[in-house]
């Protein structure tokens, strides 16, 4: 902190002293002469202060008070005016507004004693002291802006004082949380209590003591504790520097005669203390303690505090009080302030943020974007999954099951079963076409105007021509079959592997057998959640949907969660004949091509329901997935996601502003279940009511990460 730094001491002349200055735009030494009146006004000034401040009647008019400290005023500006001074003047002329300190070093005790700082408004500038000090101020109070300000409050005998309103406005900052208030009071003030509540390793920012104080230069001055017991401050010389290297940077000396214990104090290298030079009226005392707390609270540091009591002082408080009242700091002190309203202190927390809290959320923000730009990776889905599984238990949970639209009728052809009841031979390793056109026979045209085949007829294969013929026969609205996109992973995957050209001009039409997620193994196909690619009305699905204008974009995720069983209705073959519906899917279960089975992994929301569809319980077929997705289409109904980088950028910003707001870890832990209970249901109902999908995992961890790894 820049400062212009006068050293008084004395000089060979009785009357005369040594004046060092050092600023930042050089350093200066000249002698000084005191004029030998000064210590009468001083004396006389002081004599008719305690004579007004003195309980006893009659009172001496406050008039007459200030009279004499205008003298006094008048005497120290006209000393300055000297022709000795001007090195000082030329000085202060050049650095206009820059605060003065004064250190007075073994000057005869009037120098000291003289109210300097009634020169303020004359120098235009904040006057405050320096003290000697063999010790540098610790860095421990670089630690403050982590932390409420925690305060020691000391409270001496209280015959004779009334110190409620001073211990109330303490009690009342800590009870907002905004202080960290430790009180030490009757029987507690006592030597033993003071000792190791100074010696705390977690530290004090400030010390407060409340009661009567003396004078004493040999003993570091004295307090009276709590317990009646009298305490030199040289007893407390080893505590103050224990507290000064764990972060003591302010004692406020609310008592009279608090000159000697501030030297104590910044002597063991506490930075700043504050203190009545003589004795004052108790209030006085408790308007100065009141006025710097206002102003601290409203952020101003130390020395703009004190400027600001002493100006209350004079303007409101006890006639002439504002002259005794200095801050001293120890050499090398750095500004003072104290965080006591919430806002600043976030604004000091946050700067503060810590390097771990910045690589636990730039981690998690790189896993979020790989995760983004491959969605299909094993972690990913198996999130996903588990999301869509809770999802349906909170449907079941809170009687939500889902739309509701006609169901759509699904025919799975198999070797063993449906085969015999169509009457059919089997064509080893594919899906036998005598099935097929006896399934188009039974299905009465009329009433089922769409059929769908979820299979590729692009090779020659027995019953092609009797397949054919039905088709033109019948002049159904619409007959699908499928080729292979370039996501279905078989080997002629990528292909447009058209039907035959029998077929074709018999009316057979072909759609993109995909379903907008990635490839699999041969014997069977990854869980069908997030798309990679559109469906739209090149695709299966969208044919058979009676919405083939309806495309479901990229990076949507099929609803697994509802209730699918009403939706989607797996028929046997004696029901083809009274069959009534706008469309009819018929696949395989899944095991009849050679080249690669039509089995999807079941998602774990689906898998109560694959029972009741007749399937086994960790595989689905083809068709039915098609199916789904054929209803989803008609119903627009899937869930978006919301950017899962952007989640996690946001959560791991919150969680620094959480770590910030709250010092203490287990606040922030109970902090963090209380969001994890809100964004749980939350973000659930968003996806069955809104069908907006956000992410919980990766958002909640980075919260979580970058709020508990701060430690304070």
């Amino acid at each position: 902190m820049a400062s212009i730094d006068l050293t008084l001491q004395p000089a060979p002349a009785p009357d005369q002293l040594t004046a060092f200055l050092n600023s930042p735009a050089g350093n200066a030494a000249f002698t000084v002469t005191v004029p030998p009146d000064l210590a009468r006004l001083h004396q006389l000034w002081l004599r008719r202060f305690m004579a007004h401040h003195d309980p006893a009647p009659p009172a001496l008019p406050a008039a007459v008070l200030q009279n004499y400290g205008d003298q006094l005023g008048a005497a120290m500006t006209a000393w300055l005016q000297q022709s000795d001074w001007e090195p000082l003047r030329r000085l202060l002329a050049h650095l206009p507004a820059m605060p003065l300190r004064l250190r007075c070093q073994a000057t005869p005790a009037l120098i000291e004693r003289l109210p300097w700082e009634v020169l303020e408004l004359e120098l235009e500038r904040p006057i405050w002291r320096v003290a000697d000090s063999g010790h540098f101020p610790s860095d421990a109070h670089a630690r403050r802006g982590v932390r409420s300000p925690r305060l020691l409050l000391l409270v001496g005998r209280e015959e004779g004082l009334d110190l409620e309103a001073d211990i109330a406005e303490l009690q009342r900052l800590d009870r907002q949380g905004r202080i960290a208030l430790h009180t030490l009071r009757g029987s507690d003030s006592c030597l033993s209590r003071l000792r190791a509540a100074l010696g705390d390793k977690r530290g004090w920012d400030v010390l407060v003591f409340l009661g009567h104080s003396a004078g004493d230069p040999q003993g570091g001055g004295r307090l009276q504790l709590g317990d009646g017991h009298w305490l030199g401050g040289s007893a407390l010389a080893q505590e103050f520097q224990q507290a000064k290297g764990h972060g003591l940077s302010l004692v406020l000396l609310n008592s009279c005669s608090g000159l000697d214990l501030a030297h104590c104090c910044t002597a063991a290298g506490i930075p700043w203390a504050l203190c009545f030079r003589e004795a004052v009226p108790t209030t006085a005392a408790s308007l100065a303690f009141s006025q710097l707390l206002g102003a601290m609270e409203r952020g101003r540091s130390f020395p703009a505090a004190l400027q600001h009591t002493r100006q209350a002082l004079q303007e409101s408080g006890p006639a002439g009080c504002h002259l005794l009242l200095s801050g001293m700091c120890a050499g090398g002190a750095p500004e003072l302030h104290l965080p006591l309203s919430a806002r600043r202190r976030f604004r000091l927390r946050l700067a503060s943020s810590t390097r771990r809290q910045a690589i636990a959320a730039a981690a998690l923000l790189a896993a979020a974007a790989a995760a983004e730009l491959l969605p299909a990776n094993p972690l990913s889905t198996y999130l996903l999954d588990r999301r869509l599984h809770v999802q349906r238990l909170w449907r079941g949970a809170t009687g939500q099951p889902g739309p509701l639209r006609p169901s759509l009728p699904v025919l799975l052809l198999d070797e063993r079963r449906v085969y015999k009841e169509l009457q059919v031979e089997a064509t080893p390793g594919r899906v036998s076409r005598a099935a097929l056109a006896e399934v188009l026979r039974r299905t009465p045209p009329g009433a089922v105007p769409v059929v769908g085949l979820d299979v590729v007829l692009d090779e020659p294969a027995p019953h092609t021509t009797e397949l054919a013929a039905v088709i033109h026969r019948q002049r159904r609205r619409q007959v699908l079959a499928g080729w292979l996109g370039a996501g279905a992973g078989a080997r002629a995957a990528g292909v447009r592997s058209q039907p035959l050209e029998a077929l074709r001009q018999a009316g057979l039409q072909a759609r993109d057998l995909g379903v907008g997620t990635p490839a699999g193994r041969a014997d069977r196909q990854p869980l069908p959640l997030q798309l990679l690619w559109e469906v739209n009305s090149r695709n299966f699905a969208s044919a058979v949907s009676a919405a083939p204008q309806v495309r479901m974009p990229p990076e949507a995720v099929i609803d697994w969660s509802i209730e699918w069983t009403p939706l989607v209705r797996p028929i046997g073959v004696d029901e083809l004949g009274e069959l009534r519906a706008p469309a009819l899917v018929v696949g395989t279960d899944g095991t009849i091509d050679r080249d690669q089975s039509d089995l999807f992994t079941a998602p774990a929301a689906i898998r109560p329901a694959l029972a009741v569809w007749g399937g086994p319980s960790d595989v689905i077929p083809g068709a039915l997935v098609q199916a789904v997705l054929a209803q989803s289409l008609a119903l627009r109904h899937w869930l978006t996601p919301i950017t899962l980088s952007g989640c996690t950028a946001l959560a791991a910003g919150l969680g620094v502003l959480l770590a910030a707001a709250l010092p203490e870890r287990r606040h922030r832990g109970v902090a963090l279940g209380a969001a994890t209970l809100l964004t749980l249901p939350l973000s659930l109902q968003l996806a069955t009511t809104r069908l907006v999908l956000v992410p919980i995992v990766l958002p909640l961890a980075a919260l979580s990460a970058t709020s508990l790894l701060r430690r304070h």
